[in-house]
């Protein structure tokens, strides 16, 4: 049972929820860029929401089944047919043998994703089937789909299909909610007015391991790097020329460069969601808001 790369899209790569706890050992969590998409998209399959699915950036290409499946699409949404039908988003979708799913071009966000029921069958890993494109490792075979590939699915009984879920998702991207970064207080109260006040461009510079940013230049109070240490996902750390850089889901995991704050939990997805030419701002809350923001976000995916 497996489904057929006709035509690979941009970057199509086989991710789950990531490959947590590898950080002092040099590996980066990896996994989906925009997890809230990628669990609903399980959800409404009644699969484990750790099920390994097809994470699609900007464009799909077109993948052809070689057995009955039931898929579900979610994350950003793209146009979508099988065999020249348009499909939903949001719904499960049964696909029969011999039948071509086709993904054109984004209608909003960066990715979307495609779920199957059962889930695709691919190695595991350190604890996780994601992709880690920088050691060519996971997913499969550790690259991008490209066209030929044949990928394993499960098989598709319609046993805790959910036709009927509502998920109160904030996909609001014009600002980016942070907590104060491990050196907040290097900079200045001129240079926070700054980066708080003015607006932000995704660069086209920008991929799963940051997003590099245009916007006003920041700078410390000392225009030095610091001592390398940790770094967390979501941190904007800027460089010596003033720049800005979101470490992403393949970030390194070490960096020399001031951290001035971190985007909270609860955006995390928006940033996966964030393509090059998009604009927004960044808000600080606290630590209690970023929580409480966070737990709702998780209490609204339980069903």
């Amino acid at each position: 049972m497996s489904i057929t790369i006709l035509k690979a899209g941009f970057q199509d790569l086989i991710q789950d929820l990531g490959r947590n706890g590898y950080t002092h050992m040099g590996i980066s969590p990896t996994g989906a860029a925009d997890n809230i998409s990628f669990r609903i998209g399980n959800l409404l399959l009644g699969n484990d929401i750790n099920d390994p699915g097809i994470e699609i950036t900007l464009f799909g290409g077109s993948y052809y089944f070689n057995t009955d499946a039931i898929i579900a699409l979610s994350g950003s949404v793209f146009t979508s047919a099988i065999d020249g039908d348009m499909i939903p988003f949001f719904k499960p979708i049964v696909v029969k043998s011999g039948q071509t799913l086709t993904i054109g071009s984004t209608t909003n966000g960066a990715r979307c994703y495609l779920a199957i029921r059962g889930g695709f069958q691919v190695p595991y890993i350190l604890d996780s089937s994601s992709t880690h494109l920088l050691s060519n490792a996971g997913g499969f075979n550790g690259r991008n789909l490209k066209k030929n590939d044949e990928i394993i699915c499960s098989s598709s009984d319609d046993m805790g299909i959910k036709n009927n879920i509502k998920f109160n998702m904030d996909d609001d991207r014009s600002i980016l909610r942070v907590t104060r970064g491990l050196q907040y207080d290097l900079f200045d109260d001129a240079n926070k007015k700054l980066f708080f006040s003015e607006e932000f461009t995704v660069s086209h510079n920008s991929n799963r391991m940051g997003l590099r940013i245009r916007g006003p230049k920041i700078y410390n109070k000392t225009t030095k790097d610091i001592l390398t240490e940790g770094l967390p996902l979501g941190a904007i750390q800027i460089t010596g020329d003033g720049d800005s850089i979101i470490s992403f889901v393949d970030h390194q995991t070490t960096g020399g460069y001031p951290k001035i704050t971190n985007v909270i939990t609860a955006d995390l997805h928006k940033v996966g969601q964030l393509k090059p030419g998009d604009k927004f701002m960044f808000k600080l809350v606290s630590l209690h808001e970023a929580e409480t923001l966070y737990f709702n976000q998780e209490k609204s995916l339980k069903i």
